[in-house]
């Protein structure tokens, strides 16, 4: 797991670095940083939804297993489509591009990470996909180096 979230924070300066050469503003790099560390965040969501927002073992949180246990996979940050809004919102608001630019690479190149890093069946890393399998854990296949 710390050799998946140092790969999420070079990916992450990689793209703020990127996007700061482009976009000329340098504050790019730590708003990738967030971005693509923030994103992970939503692991956490899953595993107090599984505890019913009562303790928290981080042994267990750790391993990944309550997401067997608990038959969905929400990760609702986990989503090429808020990469694509991004991209898009940078278009539309150009004073702003950096700061969507940066959203937008962090958070593609963190789901293009977990996509090879899981080998999830394709459309996994999809909000939408995952929605209309109702967020069902059999559906995705998932291969976790952590478990």
């Amino acid at each position: 797991m710390f050799k998946d979230e140092f790969i999420h924070f070079i990916l992450s300066i990689i793209a703020g670095a990127i996007v700061g050469y482009f976009c000329r503003n340098w504050w790019a790099v730590p708003i990738a940083l967030v971005s693509g560390f923030l994103i992970d965040a939503d692991h956490l969501i899953d595993y107090f939804i599984y505890k019913k927002f009562r303790g928290f073992d981080l042994k267990e949180f750790l391993s990944g297993e309550f997401f067997d246990r608990l038959g969905k996979v929400y990760v609702v940050f986990h989503g090429y489509e808020y990469a694509a809004a991004a991209t898009i919102f940078g278009i539309i608001f150009p004073n702003l591009g950096w700061l969507f630019f940066s959203l937008a690479l962090s958070n593609f190149l963190h789901l293009l990470y977990d996509t090879i890093a899981n080998k999830p069946i394709w459309p996994t890393y999809f909000i939408t996909y995952r929605l209309i399998k109702n967020f069902n854990h059999k559906t995705f296949d998932f291969k976790c180096d952590n478990r």
